[in-house]
């Protein structure tokens, strides 16, 4: 797969959520993150009211043909989706700057992964990393980003990054964006800190 092809994926969907992430504070903003969150779990063609959200920033080469949701629709789709199920309360922005601290999912959950005993937590990790559906990935995408939510509220995710991954995934390299998620929520911090923005 041509490397610019997930570059593209990555820009363009940032160029969305920085669009989005301008609007969230005001109402019409947080309709639309509303939408994007009630849009979970239907397939694109029953969700009719984030069709502008999605639609009006794709280049012609990402859009579908003969009614199939092409690959780069589902990535930036279900990325979007998943910043809005993170955005949704908090006044503050979850999206990662471009510094590139937050490479990786990887890298974000790591974060909820302090203390002495994290076995439950790994075990749930791993469960999502050798997901074998998009499906099932996406499914466990959603359950991490509650918890981090609720127990690291701080913490930023790169989520043009996601859509990147989760096009790689798509694509049939479910083994490359497994290790390095794996490399990044396991590798310890030398420094003894958390790696917030804050």
């Amino acid at each position: 797969m041509p490397e610019q092809k997930k570059t593209k994926v990555a820009s363009t969907t940032n160029k969305i959520l920085i669009k989005l992430s301008k609007q969230k504070d005001t109402s019409s903003g947080r309709a639309i993150l509303a939408r994007l969150r009630q849009s979970i779990g239907k397939p694109i063609s029953e969700t009719v009211a984030i069709w502008p959200i999605l639609f009006e920033d794709l280049p012609e080469e990402f859009l579908g043909r003969h009614g199939y949701t092409s690959d780069e629709e589902q990535a930036i789709l279900t990325t979007l989706q998943l910043y809005a199920l993170h955005q949704q309360s908090l006044s503050h922005s979850v999206l990662a700057g471009e510094d590139g601290k937050y490479q990786n999912m990887g890298h974000s959950f790591r974060q909820l992964r302090q203390g002495e005993d994290t076995t439950a937590l790994d075990r749930r990790f791993n469960v999502m990393i050798t997901s074998s559906t998009f499906e099932e990935l996406v499914y466990h995408l959603r359950h991490f980003i509650t918890l981090l939510k609720s127990k690291s509220p701080e913490t930023k995710v790169a989520y043009a990054k996601l859509s990147e991954d989760l096009y790689w995934f798509l694509r049939g390299y479910q083994e490359r964006v497994r290790l390095s998620w794996a490399r990044d929520y396991y590798k310890r911090n030398f420094k003894g800190e958390k790696d917030n923005d804050n």
